[in-house]
């Protein structure tokens, strides 16, 4: 077999992979983790049982893959932001936008994934063990330590006041989800850009008004 043949045989292989996982992102976010199954993901995928589980073993494990690499290039952009050699104010501002920007476009299958995290999911329990809530709860806890880092950096260099770095961080976050889910933020960027710098400005400043008098 020549190169060219094999390397056709790896494009074709991830590309298979690829689609079986837009096939289970377009299915868990409509009908949620408990009531999706792996045929449905299947047949949406046009393609045969036994590729869909030599790529995976389980539903579990496809729908952890899934968040896992969703999520990929927003935890990269989080940690950029974070890197970057700038006031930590103006990097609280870009992280909330790329917050709302990835919620935003994936707002149905992570509704899916807190429902199960909280122990709910769509038939009244969580369809996850406590072991697979953990793994899963990690996901979040990565992202949020990346606000935790920055604000850290923003009370070293004081500008920001001394804090519980955990407990804001967590409160910012979850202030941006509730904007998403609540549907305070539309799709587009002009959308995004203003509602990520009403975020900022409200956590950063608060909202009393101040007497210059």
């Amino acid at each position: 077999m020549n190169n060219s043949q094999e390397h056709g045989q790896v494009d074709d292989g991830r590309g298979k992979r690829q689609q079986i996982l837009d096939a289970a992102y377009t299915v868990f976010s409509r009908k949620g983790y408990h009531r999706a199954t792996v045929d449905e993901i299947i047949a949406l995928a046009d393609t045969g049982k036994g590729t869909v589980y030599n790529y995976f073993v389980n539903k579990e494990q496809l729908f952890y893959t899934l968040i896992k690499e969703c999520s990929a290039k927003f935890e990269a952009d989080l940690a950029a932001i974070a890197a970057l050699d700038e006031l930590p104010l103006d990097k609280v501002g870009k992280a909330i936008k790329v917050f709302l920007e990835f919620y935003v476009a994936n707002a149905d299958l992570w509704r899916v994934l807190m429902y199960e995290m909280r122990g709910v999911g769509t038939e009244g329990k969580s369809a996850f063990t406590l072991v697979q809530r953990e793994k899963y709860k990690e996901r979040f806890t990565h992202t949020i330590e990346m606000l935790e880092k920055i604000l850290q950096e923003g009370i070293d260099q004081k500008v920001i006041r001394p804090c519980d770095v955990t407990k804001a961080a967590h409160g910012l976050f979850s202030v941006i989800l509730m904007m998403v889910f609540q549907g305070f933020v539309g799709q587009n960027d002009e959308s995004i850009e203003k509602v990520s710098r009403n975020i900022a400005d409200i956590f950063l400043y608060g909202v009393a008004q101040t007497n210059n008098n």
